[in-house]
């Protein structure tokens, strides 16, 4: 079944505080609405609506941005009148052949692509109006309370504001996550009518009147970390609290030992091979390749477009960006590596810096293999060092160094015998 992916995008987010919009807040290491798309993505789901209002610049300059090769649509929201006339903004752009809409929120970010997929294939086998991702919680305070007849069969959604005292109790919410046949909800969220006290259409109410039309609106149960929705700062910090968990124990359960988990922070698309150990107080942001058998940290910064070799040790108080590390390469102590090429089996001492800025452009370094870097070392880049040198210890290197050479670059010392400060 052919389906549209709906994304409510268009909230001002006030509550954040922000100059930014709120969708492009971020959570592992990207905008939170990208980690919606992505789950959109990975699920199988290709047509995406980003449903936008007076933000709609910024979104689209993230789309080209985040997605420059997807066509990601979008549709305007001309004024904020509450979540059913926003779906009802986007469902203009639901191509005709597609039988299906899947409705999600960009500050809902923590979906998971087999959350969607598992809901599109339940939907699409039960041949209902529509799935709505449910959850049981302990405090249900906040959330729109699940009505539900015998047979599990949503009849209505009652939001907190409305709910009976005995409806209050009800601990099975609206996730806000759902899937509808395409055709249903074209012809009934025109019924819903606008709410007296909010002066907004919700959602919501389409349930109720899809039930008294007899069409059965079923419910499927989700995790409800996955479902919380970013609505301030505090939100915001828990979300990559609970998402930088779940990184760390996919890499622990693939071969990676992390010493501590309260203190490692891997965001973003990293790929680290089995052995690698990772000290505490490392912050690796991808794209990012780590081979087997290395040893990162402690205070140890990888940035994005980084890879790393085999059996490599970058250690403490190393940050190594946009960089090709080679096999067997030690980086151990004090060190930045940035735009840099390092081949196999090359030592760098303590207190290195490849200085890749010029004032205008980012420059590169190359330091071929076998290469013994002294302590205190800076490259100017643009360089090249060849195979097999030893630069020596407080060396300022600006020119190329061919390979098997001894490069020293530093004013003779002077000792000046039985001087003393006057």
């Amino acid at each position: 079944m052919k389906i549209t992916a709906l994304i409510l995008a268009a909230g001002k987010g006030t509550r954040m505080n922000s100059d930014i919009t709120k969708v492009l807040h971020e959570i592992d290491g990207q905008p939170m609405l990208a980690n919606v798309i992505d789950s959109c993505l990975g699920a199988g789901v290709s047509d995406i609506v980003i449903i936008a209002g007076a933000n709609m610049a910024e979104l689209k300059t993230f789309a080209s941005k985040y997605y420059p090769g997807k066509k990601i649509r979008f549709a305007l929201q001309k004024r904020q009148l509450g979540t059913a006339n926003a779906v009802a903004s986007g469902l203009t752009a639901v191509k005709a052949g597609n039988k299906g809409v899947l409705i999600l929120s960009g500050d809902v970010p923590l979906i998971e692509p087999s959350t969607i997929r598992g809901l599109i294939k339940e939907f699409t086998a039960k041949k209902c109006g529509g799935i709505i991702c449910t959850s049981i919680v302990k405090d249900p305070c906040g959330y729109g309370r699940i009505i539900a007849g015998t047979d599990g069969v949503i009849i209505r959604i009652v939001e907190e504001k409305s709910c009976t005292l005995a409806e209050k109790e009800i601990r099975l919410i609206n996730s806000g996550v759902y899937v509808f046949d395409a055709g249903l909800l074209k012809k009934y969220i025109k019924q819903v009518k606008q709410d007296p006290d909010k002066k907004e259409y919700y959602l919501t109410d389409v349930i109720g009147i899809m039930a008294e039309n007899g069409i059965k609106i079923r419910q499927k149960d989700t995790d409800r970390a996955e479902i919380a929705g970013i609505n301030d700062r505090v939100q915001l910090m828990e979300a990559n609290t609970f998402k930088n968990k779940k990184n760390l124990e996919k890499f622990a359960k693939n071969g990676i030992t992390i010493v501590d988990f309260n203190t490692v922070f891997i965001s973003g698309k990293v790929d680290i091979g089995r052995d690698t150990v990772i000290q505490p107080f490392t912050v690796i942001k991808g794209p990012a390749k780590i081979g087997p058998g290395c040893n990162i940290g402690p205070f140890a910064h990888i940035r994005p477009d980084t890879t790393i070799g085999k059996n490599c040790k970058i250690g403490n108080y190393v940050e190594i960006k946009k960089s090709t590390i080679g096999d067997h390469v030690n980086v151990a102590h004090l060190s930045y590596i940035g735009d840099t090429e390092i081949g196999d089996n090359t030592n760098i001492g303590a207190g290195t810096i490849t200085a890749n800025y010029d004032g205008v452009k980012k420059n590169k370094t190359w330091i071929g293999k076998n290469v013994s870097v002294g302590s205190n070392s800076v490259f100017v880049a643009p360089v090249t060092v060849g195979d097999n040198v030893t630069v020596a210890a407080g060396s300022v290197i600006t020119d190329d160094v061919p390979s098997g050479s001894l490069a020293i670059a530093r004013c003779r010392q002077t000792v000046k015998r039985g001087w003393k400060r006057k």
